[in-house]
């Protein structure tokens, strides 16, 4: 005969579960993402605010052809209208002015004929803001001189992108992935080895341009007509802001994802010139736009679609020279001295069983 098995006697209560003990919270830990996220709502009001505001024209490239006497007065008729709008270049004529316009040397280009009666060429394509500028002080001269306005648009904006906004919204995108895979890679990965974590960021920017270009062309047909190279461009974009983020962190440790971002998405944005041209933007964001790697991606994209690769030698190089240095300091700093994550990102299961961290 077997006894029963033991169990609480009658009339006393069950004993309470071990203790466990809990750590005292990490304070740093807990401080990090407040400071990330406090930085960068401060980084976006900041640069954002201010850049993009109130958008005035200052210093518009204007071009100008015809008989010198007649371009003389012209330019003195500009100034007096809009003092310091518009920054006037002569040309011989009208074949040289509209050259310059698609060469993206000047955003329009007024033309004095044999008779005195003056036609504007514009470049749509080129941005709403500088179209409407220099449509505006033509509308004015015409109106003074009482002839009827005769516009061209030689670089009009597709049907399919008709803000023109395609370019600077698939750079956003890919910057903000970047961005975010290079903060989840240090966190999730840090403790990989260097090769791995390199061969991965790679990866990853291959695959998320291939993805951008499917979206921006073939999927929407927003940018259509040259995949090979906004492929190209979007996987650079990507290997580009990878490399920056991870440069940053190389140099600065956790600090360097702070100025990282700061690089790569507000002040990106706020100078891209894909929300409002450099030229009607205070004289800051117009001197970093094309130095920056947003800023000269979405100048490359537009000169790729809109203006038949005219002049996009010049950001092309300016994005490729950001990718090359960016990888070359972060991988000469992980041989000198190798990434070390502050905070690392450890799954559950990981942990030994009864950690409080688990429960």
């Amino acid at each position: 005969m077997t006894s029963p098995a033991a169990g609480p006697t009658a009339g006393t209560a069950p004993s309470d579960p071990p203790a466990t003990t809990r750590r005292p919270p990490n304070h740093r830990v807990l401080l990090g993402p407040s400071l990330l996220g406090l930085f960068l709502v401060i980084a976006f009001a900041g640069l954002m605010i201010p850049g993009l505001r109130n958008p005035a024209p200052h210093d518009v490239p204007l071009g100008v052809a015809g008989p010198p006497p007649a371009v003389e007065r012209l330019g003195q008729q500009l100034e007096a209208g809009a003092p310091g709008a518009f920054e006037v270049t002569e040309y011989a004529d009208e074949k040289a002015a509209r050259a310059a316009l698609l060469d993206q040397e000047v955003l329009g280009a007024i033309v004095i004929g044999p008779q005195g009666a003056p036609a504007l060429l514009t470049a749509s394509a080129a941005g709403d803001a500088p179209t409407r500028a220099v449509t505006a002080a033509y509308e004015r001269l015409t109106d003074r001189l009482g002839t009827p306005p005769q516009v061209r648009d030689v670089a009009p904006l597709p049907e399919h992108d008709s803000r023109g906004v395609s370019a600077v919204l698939l750079c956003v995108a890919l910057s903000v992935g970047g961005l975010l895979f290079q903060i989840g890679l240090s966190l999730a990965a840090g403790g990989e080895r260097a090769s791995a974590r390199w061969l991965a960021s790679v990866g990853y920017a291959v695959v998320a341009g291939l993805i951008g270009a499917l979206l921006a062309g073939p999927v929407t047909g927003a940018l259509t007509g040259h995949f090979a190279e906004l492929l190209g461009i979007a996987v650079l974009l990507s290997l580009t802001v990878v490399g920056v983020v991870a440069a940053c962190q190389a140099l600065l440790r956790a600090l360097g994802i702070v100025v990282g971002a700061l690089l790569v998405l507000p002040l990106g944005v706020s100078s891209s010139g894909g929300v409002v041209d450099p030229h009607f933007q205070p004289a800051f964001y117009a001197a970093i736009s094309e130095y920056l790697p947003m800023g000269s991606t979405v100048s490359l994209l537009r000169r790729v679609f809109y203006f038949d690769g005219n002049a996009a030698g010049g950001p092309l190089l300016t994005l490729a020279l950001w990718a090359a240095v960016s990888w070359i300091v972060a991988l000469v700093m992980e041989r000198f001295r190798p990434f070390r994550p502050v905070v690392v990102v450890v799954p559950a299961s990981a942990l030994p069983a009864g950690d409080p961290r688990t429960a």
